[in-house]
């Protein structure tokens, strides 16, 4: 029974069928009602359909022939909530559960608040719920560096308030149908990293208002971060995909008379760089910045196909 607008709740499958499940059945729980799941399978080597998958009237199963990378599932997903009418779409990982009143609650404040086209939720960890992995964030606009809020603090309330951000982490994301409509899809030449800054940037530049809403909360099973001594070093292909997109997002929104935009890249491209070399004696990660780099300036974009990308960083690319 429908109890209000309909939304569409996207689940990108990729990687492990057991967590996509319960990702879903966490959405099935959910106290509000009128919710479409739109699940896009993007991993042929471990299709849901392998597995028992539980079907329903509220689940719909689309089949990608290949991985499209997060921009990519999620652009299916979206077109398939716009073709079904739904008023708000919720961008979800599948890594992640939502607390049964989310939904609920965010449907509650964007109708009192039709001034508000995007949520941010707080998320937290799913191991260690006690600690914040992202209260909102925020977008600098000179460089496209993201400052997430709260990052691995333990949950005291300190961020118990909503408030304006410039940042909307991809990972769950819930906006109005019509923000999709209005600055468009993914930027699939992304594939996967920094196309929540990209999109976060067009949703600013079309004058919509982003808010952290504190009251709806996920549990990220954010498996690669260790909290005891906060050092987590990405896989390579990760790195590939940040460094080339962070490139790619200044030659698109950045003029190239801003040479402090383009210093300060450098300087942070140099800096990892030494520290992966030096600190952690990781050429692979060097190598990976490196191609990166190139990749972006010559216009190589989407999905890498480099062989030099071993399965540690193959495991990320979601």
């Amino acid at each position: 029974m429908r109890d209000g607008p309909l939304v569409a709740v996207v689940i990108v499958h990729w990687g492990i069928p057991e967590m996509t499940m319960e990702c879903i059945r966490s959405v099935r729980a959910s106290t509000y009602r009128s919710l479409d799941i739109v699940v896009v399978d993007n991993c042929p080597e471990r299709r849901l359909w392998q597995r028992p998958f539980e079907v329903d009237d509220t689940v719909e199963y689309i089949q990608a022939a290949t991985n499209t990378g997060y921009c990519g599932g999620n652009n299916v997903g979206i077109l398939r909530a716009r073709e079904r009418g739904s008023a708000y779409v919720m961008l979800l990982n599948n890594d992640t559960i939502v607390d049964p009143d989310m939904i609920r609650n965010c449907v509650a404040f964007m109708e009192d608040q039709p001034d508000i086209s995007v949520i941010s939720p707080k998320i937290l960890f799913y191991h260690r719920p006690q600690y914040i992995n992202v209260a909102g964030g925020d977008l600098d606009l000179n460089t496209g560096e993201v400052t997430l809020v709260g990052v691995n603090q333990r949950d005291m309330g300190q961020y118990d308030a909503e408030r304006g951000i410039t940042f909307a982490t991809g990972c769950a994301l819930f906006a109005r149908a019509r923000v999709f409509e209005q600055v468009g899809l993914f930027d699939e030449l992304l594939f996967s990293y920094g196309e929540d800054s990209d999109l976060s940037r067009r949703i600013l530049l079309a004058g919509m208002r982003m808010r952290y809403y504190p009251k709806a909360k996920v549990w990220h099973k954010w498996s690669s971060m260790d909290l005891k001594d906060k050092v987590s070093l990405p896989g390579t292909l990760a790195t590939y995909y940040i460094w080339r997109n962070r490139l790619y997002y200044l030659r698109r929104y950045i003029s190239r008379k801003r040479a402090r935009s383009y210093g300060l890249f450098a300087f942070g491209f140099l800096w990892n760089f030494a520290s992966f070399a030096l600190k952690y004696r990781r050429l692979d990660l060097c190598m990976a910045m490196l191609r990166g780099l190139v990749d972006s300036i010559a216009g190589r974009m989407g999905k890498c196909e480099h062989s030099l990308f071993d399965a540690r960083g193959a495991r990320i690319t979601e």
